[in-house]
């Protein structure tokens, strides 16, 4: 019986030890633990993010090839998908068309320059020479009218006092009358001669109108290259490539799909660019700077410890940035802590090509 009681003893006191080392050591622990999270700020709403490219097709056709898949490591100029050239062919076949065309019009249009450049001059130095012709023919028509108009006036008295005879007066009036003729004829021609002068210089319009046509054709020109250029770069356009280097993330369309101008085809991101966007209550903000060092697991990796540096803290909250901001006119009955977004780089971000873009993180930095 005493040796039982005593086994009983022994028992109780070794329970009671136990008890006391189970509650010093949930003491230590529960005071480390309360010690850590006195002094550092935490956050689960973090998520690995990186540098993505939305690619979407510039020219619309029907795609003929998808020559990537998901997850593919790309590298930038590599074709991602072809869109069929059909159409964009017999575009660019229009440019030319419209472009020889127009040198074909520019070549004509030339030709009637340089020859009214040659005519005009031409024919003003022509009217000229026949006003100064005219004008010559006028001062010997009116020498000869004078000349005529005396004798006229003399044989006209030798007439009235009958020392000639009718027909000798007679010959004298013709010929005073024809010398007139002359000359009215004379002064005539002048008139005409000044008026072809005048038709002449106008004809200078000509040159202007030419010139005018001219330049209006070798607009026409510099547009029909840049539609060219512009149907020839389009046609480029029917093969889409990668702008970066990056891993393809997604593909949104397939063979046979109709490629619509700005419409997301592909997703690209660069792994090179991959970072941690750590949303921080705007209580805990007030401890976090660049340059901090921070610590974070993955929920896909919850046993496994990473490192990384704070880098900026960006100066607005993430509400501001909402589709749908928020409405505050009238107030808010409940408030509301609001999260500034935090980068966070990672540590030897190349040894950990299992951080893909969109995981869940706990991140926490030290006070």
């Amino acid at each position: 019986m005493t040796d039982s009681r005593g086994k009983t003893n022994k028992w109780r006191v070794g329970g009671r030890i136990m008890l006391i080392l189970l509650l010093v050591v949930a003491l230590v622990f529960s005071g480390r633990w309360l010690y850590w999270r006195l002094n550092h700020v935490t956050t689960d709403a973090a998520y690995i993010k990186a540098d993505m490219a939305n690619i979407a097709p510039e020219v619309p056709g029907k795609i003929i090839e998808v020559t990537v898949k998901e997850g593919q490591a790309v590298q930038a100029g590599q074709v991602l998908l072809r869109i069929d050239p059909e159409q964009l062919d017999r575009h660019l076949g229009l440019a030319d068309a419209d472009l020889a065309s127009t040198h074909s019009r520019k070549e004509r249009s030339q030709a009637e320059l340089n020859q009214a450049r040659l005519t005009v001059p031409a024919t003003i130095d022509a009217a000229r020479a026949a006003l100064e012709v005219a004008g010559k023919q006028k001062i010997k028509a009116q020498a000869n009218l004078d000349h005529w108009q005396l004798q006229y006036k003399r044989f006209k008295q030798l007439y009235d006092r009958q020392t000639i005879g009718k027909s000798r007066f007679d010959e004298v009036e013709m010929s005073w009358r024809a010398a007139a003729a002359d000359f009215n004829a004379a002064e005539a021609q002048i008139s005409y001669a000044a008026a072809r002068l005048k038709e002449a210089e106008a004809a200078r319009a000509v040159i202007i109108k030419a010139e005018a046509a001219n330049r209006e054709v070798a607009d026409g020109i510099h547009k029909a290259e840049e539609a060219r250029k512009l149907a020839k770069l389009n046609r480029s356009r029917c093969e889409i490539k990668a702008p970066i280097n990056g891993v393809v993330a997604r593909i949104l369309v397939r063979e046979g799909d109709y490629a619509t101008p700005g419409r997301p085809a592909l997703g690209i991101y660069n792994p090179d660019t991959r970072y941690i966007e750590a949303r921080f209550e705007e209580t805990k903000v007030r401890y976090i700077t660049p340059g901090k060092k921070a610590a974070f697991t993955v929920d896909n990796f919850p046993n496994r410890k990473l490192a990384g540096k704070v880098v900026v803290v960006t100066p607005a909250s993430a509400a501001e940035f909402a589709l749908i901001p928020r409405d505050i006119s009238a107030g808010e009955f409940t408030k509301v802590v609001q999260r500034i977004p935090v980068r966070i780089t990672i540590d030897n971000l190349n040894d950990h090509p299992d951080l893909l873009p969109g995981l869940s993180c706990e991140v926490s930095i030290a006070k």
